[in-house]
């Protein structure tokens, strides 16, 4: 009897999978085909091959999503269902990708097969696809949480610490219970010697409390962490080898005494003839008489005595005992090519006798540092297991536990592994190269041991820093390798992405840079790309690779030198803006195939505001992790600090010089000289700027003279200003004190009108939801958001900049990690002189998965001491045995990872590359390099440069013969004029007619994205929220957007969108038409308006005045037609706005709240009046237009609702029944005044 599914579905039959004689078949036949792009025979073997594990390994662009996809589709339609895959993505965005690339494959093969068993399946795959696994491995483990977590007695109602304030908030309370417990121990003393050695002379426990929640991120990424703490921790320490260190010492000082001993025979039997007197070479003989007596057998001491005796003659005369100071000019290469060679010998002495030293230290010290890690390791455990229970009670856990929790139930009972292991049919996980060992954990636990589908390349592994481990990738490449029997191998290396050019180059590079070595994989033929689409095969010089340096003055004025985030020099950005410009106008590149690669934490604003300038459109596409940094947060989180305390006076400045109160250097200066006089003209106490200024107020400040009557009235304003909002911020939540601080000081329109102003303006949008969700996980107030905010900023997190919708035509700028998987056409990677991050191996403590923890340690060390007031104890660092293998393998590491990356960027690139740095040629090319070793760049070097360009710049100079498939350039300020770097050329007259229309349907679909994430968030928080929320009313054609433009509310009409249609739901494409839009003209008219002033009649003259004022480029304003705006002080309406220019209220915010009809919900509508006069019986209401129009109907048709809207808003304000609205058209031949009913 056929075996029925829960649905009483009839189950398919199975169809057997292929045998390998069958896929080779398969495979020869592809090969004959005559299709256009073939499967590759390592394709179709990836895809049909079964019954072992298989490790697929993918270089980049060789279709590894196609073949997943494939795979999984042949697996269904031989009668497995959906439900028995397992299937772990890196990310949501890939697993939901993936799963609408099944859902279009399952579809197609519904429709094309006839068969009703198999169209059944189908149909019944196709409807499970929502509800299966596939997804990353914390949602799995959250499923089986829910499911088994009762095992464990775990509630099913946990929730995730997602917030990283919250977790620090929880961990901070657990750390100080623990470390109190610790100091009133038995063990006090030791303990107390502990955490001194991580702090120093610092009065406080960071140093310490920082090591502890290193160890604890470090720990939570392995499958267990009480076990690792227990059996690897001290491994170092208990396993170290000092013998084995020292026979390593040994062996490498005699190679260097006899490499010496070779260089000096050979340069007195040859050069030194020329320089028969010279005094250096007595020291050269003495030098060679402590080496002749040692031979191989010669004892330890003899060599120590050598080593030390030859340093010693080599510090004499100022370290220039040895050097070659002949001047004779025929002779300069001679002696400066001795000159280097015996300083680099000389080198590796002097860094071996520095080592034996420290190795006494070492072997000294060893113990004592052993013993204050056992009471570390004690403390640790206690840390985790109070942390955990500490979790348990709120029923709120980390990913990481609940990782762990599911290990723990897949170990520790049976029943439950073998439901998991019988019911998958195959266990598969793409981006397998970043799997930790959590993961890898679970993937073995859920496979029955030869089910497992493996897809990767170890070439990509660019996510250390989030404990992924490539080693478990490349543990399985080596077996499967060597063993075919203990899983298959496939390598897929033909890239059907790029041209041949960057593949070539891409190749140079690397099988010269890439090791087992250094790099942690060998580079060879194995992992070659070979260029895969027919097309892209054909040579095309033009694609050529290009390095190029910039050589000159164009520096970036970056005033914080802040470490770790790097800025790019403007001369960078402008030979890329010169090659983007001659792209675009000669080869017809249009922008959006063009992108920029920037390595993580780079600073953008200079790359924004020179593209600017050039008026290429760029959009950046989030990484910059500095959204905390941007300048509008800052001001808000500057302005909130001052709310919740004046006396900061860093605060209090930055805001006092935000563009929302403008006070100037000058004033300030004013300020800081009011401190209090009291009758005896004393001055009291050091006083806050708060204080001053409040002397200030009240005329007792030391120096009223000095308080001009403006400058008074700026004052009192201000304060005015900060005490209403000190009072709101008592009684209001976050979310609204935030808004009525954009709305007081128009803070919100003003950023709008900056360069990038949506993303800014988005950027501040977000802070409010922030603030919301802050003060929705029960936490209240201004205080502690700052604190919060502070907290991230300190320990360098930082919550992403929020994306807006992003113009379709323009330059992308993306950082590698965020490019990956992805593909450009023309890519540029920025900043190749960064230099790496070195974090990891500064630290005072290192930890080694294989060798656990490693330490500085801090010694008293006994020193005899002449003089009777000289200390007779000083504290030395030592870096101890373990401590200087961790550096080693974390150094090596790092730069393995760096190299990955490298490798990511080159290989985004589909027709051409170019790598862009900066440097002196002049001092590039005196540097000289080891010859290469096997055909690569000398293992030393390639470990100790540190960035990309040291690497690529080597290459070409020690490989110049081999005619590398990249060309290097220098690029100087004279090839950087502007005449050289040129202007885009406009492609095509501008339209204006449809500009309106094309203006508002940017604004829509801002609008659109930005209530789309309003609305999530609503949705996920509904329960919390009783305020009316933003959101998109139903049935409404209205459309209003919570984010406004200058233009005020813009507001769809109230016919059906018809006149949308397809095409205005695309972005405006300005890229391609004159610099100057409508929208530009239209916020500058508007920002003219409001600032004429209404005391007389407005000449030409004032206008002309008054527009020199508003904050635009000199082109949109010439087309500003100023005849037509003093027209309008002559009709009817403008008449009454001088007449009654005291009542006059113009660029007025509102908000309200509205029904909608259909859903019964609530919303929210804010906007911005173009202005309104109010009398005691009427409310005159006026709206500028600059819309282009041929009949003023269609105009008052299209913008009715909004100011019905408006006028709504006011009657409710004011109470005044009687509102007349005026429409003021200027888009027309002449001004136009039309009444709307």
């Amino acid at each position: 009897m056929d075996r029925k599914d829960e649905g009483g579905v009839r189950e398919m039959r199975q169809i057997p999978f292929l045998s390998q004689e069958e896929i080779y078949t398969l495979q020869e036949r592809e090969a004959q085909s005559d299709k256009a792009q073939k499967r590759t025979p390592e394709q179709i073997e990836a895809i049909y091959s079964s019954g072992q594990n298989i490790l697929v390994s993918a270089s980049a662009g060789s279709g590894k999503t196609f073949v997943m996809v494939q795979r999984i589709i042949d697996q269904i339609l031989r009668g497995v269902r959906i439900d028995q895959l397992f299937i772990s993505t890196f990310t949501v965005k890939a697993a939901s990708e993936l799963k609408e690339r099944l859902e279009k494959e399952l579809s197609k093969a519904l429709k094309a097969t006839g068969d009703e068993e198999l169209k059944q399946h189908l149909a019944q795959q196709l409807a499970d696809i929502p509800n299966a696994d596939i997804g990353t491995m914390d949602s799995f483990t959250q499923k089986v949480l829910n499911k088994y977590g009762y095992l464990l007695e775990l509630a099913p109602n946990f929730r995730i610490l997602q917030s990283a304030s919250e977790q620090l908030l929880l961990q901070n309370e657990v750390f100080e219970q623990v470390f109190e417990e610790f100091y009133q121990s038995d063990q006090a003393a030791l303990f107390k010697k502990l955490v001194k050695n991580f702090t120093g002379q610092r009065k406080d426990l960071l140093g310490f409390r920082e090591q502890i929640y290193k160890i604890y991120a470090f720990l939570q990424s392995t499958s267990s962490p009480i076990a690792w703490l227990e059996k690897d921790f001290l491994k170092g320490y208990e396993r170290a080898d000092f013998q084995e260190e020292k026979a390593q010492l040994l062996a490498q000082t005699k190679e260097a005494l006899f490499d010496l001993e070779e260089f000096f025979h050979y340069h007195l039997a040859n050069e030194a003839k020329e320089f028969p007197k010279a005094k250096y070479l007595e020291n050269v003989q003495s030098v060679l008489d402590c080496l002749v007596s040692l031979q191989e057998q010669s004892s330890e001491e003899a060599y120590l005595t050598a080593l030390d005796r030859i340093v010693e003659i080599s510090r004499a005369s100022n370290g220039k005992a040895l050097t070659n100071s002949g001047r004779k000019e025929e002779l300069k290469e001679i002696i400066s090519t001795y000159n280097e060679k015996r300083k680099e010998k000389i080198q590796v002495l002097r860094n071996l006798a520095d080592r034996f030293y420290r190795f006494e230290f070492q072997v000294t010290y060893h113990e004592e540092a052993r013993e204050i890690l056992l009471v570390l390791q004690r403390f640790m455990k206690a840390f985790v297991e109070s942390y955990l229970n500490r979790k348990k009670e709120e029923n709120a856990f980390e990913f990481a536990d609940i990782s762990h929790f599911a290990i723990q139930i897949l170990e520790e009972f049976p029943d439950v592994r073998h439901f998991y292991r019988t019911k998958y049919h195959e266990v598969m996980v793409d981006e397998y190269q970043d799997t930790n060992h959590t993961q890898e954990r679970m993937l073995e636990l859920l496979s029955n041991g030869h089910n497992r589908f493996m897809v990767g390349d170890i070439k990509q592994s660019i996510y250390r820093f989030r404990q992924a481990d490539p080693q478990i990738f490349n543990e399985k490449f080596k077996t499967y390798q060597d063993d075919s029997q203990q899983g298959k191998l496939i390598v897929l290396k033909e890239n059907f992405r790029s041209h041949v050019e960057v593949l070539e180059a891409t190749n140079d590079v690397f099988k010269r840079l890439m090791d087992e070595e250094v790099g942690e994989i060998d580079y060879n033929e194995t992992h070659y790309l070979v260029a895969g689409n027919p097309d892209k095969k054909e040579p095309n010089p033009q694609y050529q690779t290009e390095f190029l340096i910039y050589d000159g003055m164009l520096e970036t004025n970056n005033e914080e030198n802040d470490k770790d985030v790097s800025s790019i020099s403007a001369g960078e950005v402008a030979l890329v803006i010169k090659e983007i410009i001659r792209l675009n106008n000669e080869e017809n590149v249009p922008f959006e195939d063009m992108t920029l690669l920037t390595a993580s934490r780079t600073r953008n604003d200079v790359i924004l505001s020179e593209f600017a300038k050039y008026g290429i459109p760029v959009v950046s596409d989030g990484g910059e992790d500095n959204y905390l940094q941007s300048v509008e947060v800052m001001v808000m989180l500057d302005t909130l600090r001052t709310i919740n305390n004046p006396l900061n006076d860093y605060a209090l400045v930055a805001l006092l010089k935000s563009p929302m109160f403008t006070f100037t250097e000058d004033e300030l200066a004013r300020l800081a000289l009011q401190k209090k006089v009291t009758e005896a003209n004393y001055i009291i106490h050091q006083e806050n700027l708060y204080e001053k200024l409040k002397n200030a107020l009240s005329g007792h400040g030391q120096h009223p003279e000095l308080i001009t009557p403006p400058l008074l009235k700026k004052i009192q304003q201000f304060q005015e200003i900060l005490l209403d909002w000190r009072e709101f911020a008592k009684i209001n939540s976050l979310y609204d004190l935030l808004w009525k601080i954009y709305q007081d000081r128009f803070y919100y329109d003003y950023v709008g009108a900056l360069p990038n102003g949506a993303g800014r303006q988005a950027n501040l949008y977000a802070l409010t939801l922030r603030a919301n969700d802050y003060e929705k996980m029960s936490f209240k107030g201004v205080s502690r958001f700052i604190g919060m905010i502070d907290k991230i900023l300190e320990t360098q997190n930082d919550l992403a900049s929020v994306v807006v919708a992003a113009p379709k035509h323009a330059v992308r700028l993306v950082t590698v990690h965020k490019s990956k998987g992805l593909e450009f056409k023309y890519v540029f990677l920025l900043n190749m002189d960064k230099v790496f991050n070195r974090k990891d191996s500064s630290s005072a403590l290192i930890l080694s998965r294989q060798n656990g923890v490693g330490i500085k340690y801090v010694a008293d060390v006994v020193v005899d001491a002449a003089d009777e007031l000289a200390p007779n104890h000083v504290r030395l660092s030592i870096d101890t045995l373990p401590y200087v293998q961790n550096e080693r393998e974390i150094h090596l590491a790092s730069i393995s990872e760096q190299m990955r990356l490298l490798y990511v960027a080159m290989t985004r690139a589909e027709r051409k590359l170019y790598l862009v740095g900066k440097g002196r040629q002049e001092s590039l090319e005196k540097k000289t390099f080891p010859a290469p070793e096997n055909g690569r760049l000398a293992a030393s070097i390639r470990q100790t440069m540190t960035s990309f360009q040291d690497w690529i710049w080597a290459l070409q100079t020690v490989f110049e013969k081999d005619d590398l498939a990249f060309s290097t350039q220098f690029v100087t300020d004279s090839d950087l004029t502007s005449e050289k770097i040129g202007q885009l050329k406009l492609k095509e007259r501008i339209v204006e007619e449809n500009l309106a229309h094309n203006r508002q349907s940017e604004d829509i679909r801002r609008a659109l994205d930005i209530l789309e994430n309003v609305d999530r968030l609503n949705t996920q928080y509904r329960a919390a929220i009783h305020l009316p929320s933003v959101r998109t009313p139903s049935q409404i054609k209205k459309f209003y957007e919570p984010i406004m433009d200058t233009d005020g509310v813009e507001i769809m009409e109230k016919k059906t969108p018809d006149f949308i249609g397809k095409t205005s739901f695309e972005l405006p494409d300005f890229a391609k038409k004159a610099p100057v839009t409508g929208a530009q003209i239209g916020s500058a008219v508007h920002e003219l308006m409001q600032r004429i002033p209404l005391n007389q009649l407005p000449t030409i003259a004032i206008l002309k005045e008054t527009l020199a004022q508003v904050q635009a480029e000199e082109t949109v304003k010439k087309k500003i037609d100023l005849q037509k705006i003093a027209s309008f002080f002559e009709t009817e309406l403008g008449q009454l706005l001088l007449k009654q220019a005291d009542k006059v209220y113009r660029e007025a915010p509102f908000a309200m709240l509205k029904q909608d009809q259909a859903s019964g919900q609530d919303f929210v509508v804010r906007g911005i009046l173009d202005g309104y006069l109010l009398l005691a019986d009427r409310i005159v209401l006026f709206d500028y237009k600059t819309d282009q129009y041929t009949n003023p109907s269609e105009l008052v048709g299209r913008y009715q609702a909004q100011l019905a809207f408006y006028a709504e808003a006011l009657r409710r304000s004011y109470g005044i029944e009687k509102i007349e609205k005026y429409l003021v058209l200027l888009g027309g031949v002449q001004l136009q005044v039309v009444k709307v009913d």
